[in-house]
């Protein structure tokens, strides 16, 4: 999920899933920033210069420290704490940039490096940043950080240092400089106490947002934020950073658990125009406000539908466009749904699109169109004319009327059930709905009379069983011939299952190799892989039939690292061709993915980790207990040193 309304639930959402870390294109800032940056100090010292704090001002940094660009006397600060290696934070910079060209006397903008302990280029990119800080190039540098996420390598600081016109010696002297690792720490730890933990994440006068949020998300703040300045101005008769810090040390506080933004209740949306799927007597409606470049949208559809095969004639499913603003090709998608469902054919133009995420510009959605027999001239005519546009726009109002503040978004009988959760998650709030609606059945009421009676009476969705109080059974996974690496004796198994065309699981890779790696833990741990390609992937089944073809050989890590490497190019001849460069017969290969020869193993394996609870990747069984996503090392930490010690 990409946004969230900023309840404490929320913020521990969004910065979980910043944590976990995402994929994202690569985005260059946009405006004439040069002429909105604060000049850099006339001579750059050696280390960023922290000024004298007052401790009775709780900021995150003295902005004199700091990069800032917009006006030093602005009323409205943003400091942006942020990773050069995530991919949110580069989708989050045309929106800071737009805010500077759009409120160009009343904000600033200053930056902290937060590199997230998982993306492995994240901290040298941001010592790059630092060091050309140092000599007053602190923004071209980052421009070029973000623009190349995928090339923060050594040779690139160098080159881009060189570029930039920057003394070699002492830029490189200055990333590999303590006082340099100071200043970042220094920066991380800063942004903690005020709810920091992912990114990226802002303090916008001390108030906390969370997330790549649409530019409207900013404005809004922003315009709270210079009405509240101009009247602490006034009041106090402060400008500047003494306004700066008093409005910071004042910064209203984020609502509390139980103070919602948005409708309270359940919340009836319009379904006239809907697209539904499932049958129309269903007592539980289940209202989708979805993204189709989102990545975790394409998750949640899958468990919908999954959802829906379990329950048949119990759910339906009204589908709601909500295309977020910084996706560019979202909205022209959701334009091009609307126009086949013109044609009768929205759910099978649905799928296309779920299944070709990355590929979604409008020659492609000319193609789908094609593919599923529509009248193509038609189709073009539909997607760009006023009425179909005014669909879209209509939808994305409605949702944000409904509370609607990121995507994927579900209302199950008007019952608020937020972003891409797990299938359990699902089946117990449509159980949950399934029993408050029994008094309308009762009554003879069904399909749209339920949703809508219920909507409006508001009960309370059934009370969730209690939980068991005796201990959650350990998983016990057969591992027979799996490939693993390790001791095999080792007192801490972890069970890995993954896919090679997720990028979650490729980020996880580095601290999987971390904790293997890691003293502390010689001897004691073996990682077991097993595959759970995604249904969604279109080349992951037969990257993992070629995994375990590689494994029949005695190269399974070989290619695994290879495919791991190249999660944009997995099509057959490009497993061919690693096959090769590992030393593997790329004819056999081909002949044993012709025949589906490891077919069978691969859906024994999905088998097994669906009968372990297990619906996405990548997802972890540490002797026994289920550790979900890519999560951070101390995770992992955790549950291995709480295994070691159950030993």
């Amino acid at each position: 999920m990409f946004q969230m309304s900023l309840t404490k639930r929320a913020l521990i959402i969004m910065a979980t899933i910043s944590l976990v870390g995402f994929t994202g294109c690569k985005v260059k800032p946009e405006g004439d920033q040069k002429a909105q940056e604060q000049a850099a100090p006339a001579a750059a010292p050696a280390a960023p210069a922290v000024a004298a704090v007052d401790n009775s001002v709780p900021l995150p940094l003295q902005i004199a420290a700091l990069p800032v660009k917009g006006n030093p006397n602005a009323k409205v600060t943003i400091v942006e704490f942020s990773d050069y290696e995530c991919p949110f934070c580069s989708r989050v910079e045309p929106t800071i940039a737009q805010l500077l060209k759009d409120y160009p006397n009343d904000v600033r903008v200053a930056f902290i490096n937060n590199p997230l302990p998982f993306h492995k280029n994240a901290m040298p990119a941001a010592k790059a940043a630092v060091a050309a800080f140092k000599q007053g190039k602190a923004w071209e540098m980052h421009d070029a950080l973000f623009a190349n996420q995928k090339a923060l390598t050594p040779e690139f600081f160098k080159a881009k240092a060189a570029e930039l016109g920057l003394d070699a010696a002492r830029f490189e002297a200055d990333m590999n400089s303590p006082e340099t690792q100071q200043f970042i720490d220094k920066g991380m730890n800063d942004g903690k106490p005020h709810g920091v933990s992912g990114t990226p994440s802002f303090l916008i006068n001390g108030r906390l947002l969370v997330g790549a949020q649409p530019v409207d998300a900013f404005k809004k703040i922003i315009d709270e934020e210079i009405a509240r300045a101009n009247k602490v101005a006034a009041e106090k008769k402060l400008s500047g950073d003494a306004l700066y810090a008093e409005l910071f040390k004042t910064a209203p506080k984020p609502p509390a658990d139980d103070e919602e933004e948005g409708p309270q209740g359940r919340v009836l949306v319009d379904l006239t125009n809907a697209p539904m799927l499932g049958e129309a007597t269903a007592p539980v409606t289940l209202v989708e406000f979805t993204d189709f470049e989102c990545p975790f949208c394409s998750r949640g559809n899958t468990t919908v539908h999954e959802l829906m095969d379990k329950n048949p004639g119990k759910v339906r499913l009204a589908f709601r466009h909500y295309p977020l603003p910084f996706h560019k090709h979202a909205k022209l998608a959701h334009q091009a749904a609307e126009a086949a469902k013109i044609q009768g054919k929205f759910w099978e133009y649905y799928d296309k699109l779920f299944a070709n995420q990355k590929a979604l510009e409008e020659a492609n959605l000319i193609q789908y169109a094609t593919e599923i027999g529509l009248d193509v001239e038609k189709f073009k005519a539909d997607m760009v004319s006023p009425a179909v546009v005014k669909i879209v726009e209509d939808d994305i109002a409605a949702g944000s009327k409904a509370g609607v503040r990121g995507t994927p978004h579900f209302f199950l009988n008007g019952t608020l059930l937020s972003g891409a959760q797990p299938l359990p998650a699902f089946q117990s709030a449509l159980d949950n709905e399934l029993k408050a609606a029994e008094p309308y059945i009762q009554k003879g009421l069904s399909g749209t009379a339920i949703y809508e009676q219920i909507v409006k009476d508001n009960p309370a969705p059934a009370a969730a069983p209690k939980p068991d109080p005796t201990p959650a059974k350990p998983i016990v996974l057969d591992t027979t011939g799996a490939p693993f690496k390790g001791a095999a004796d080792a007192p801490v198994t972890i069970i890995q299952f993954s896919e090679f065309q997720c990028p979650f699981c490729s980020r996880v890779e580095p601290t999987i190799k971390a904790l293997m790696d890691d003293p502390a833990y010689a001897g004691k741990l073996k990682v077991v892989f097993k595959q759970f390609p995604l249904p969604f992937h279109n080349n992951a089944q037969k990257a993992a039939e070629a995994a375990l073809f590689a494994h029949a050989n005695g190269k399974f890590w070989e290619l695994h690292e290879k495919m791991f490497a190249n999660q944009q190019a997995l099509a057959i001849e490009n497993l061919m061709a690693y096959a090769k460069e590992v030393g593997l017969d790329e004819n056999a290969l081909k002949a044993a993915l012709d025949s589906d020869q490891y077919k069978a193993a691969v859906e024994a394996d999905v088998k097994a980790g669906q009968g372990a609870g297990i619906s996405g990747t990548p997802s972890f069984v540490i002797n026994g207990k289920l550790l979900v996503g890519a999560q951070p090392v101390d995770a992992f930490k955790k549950a291995i040193d709480e295994a070691l010690a159950a030993k």
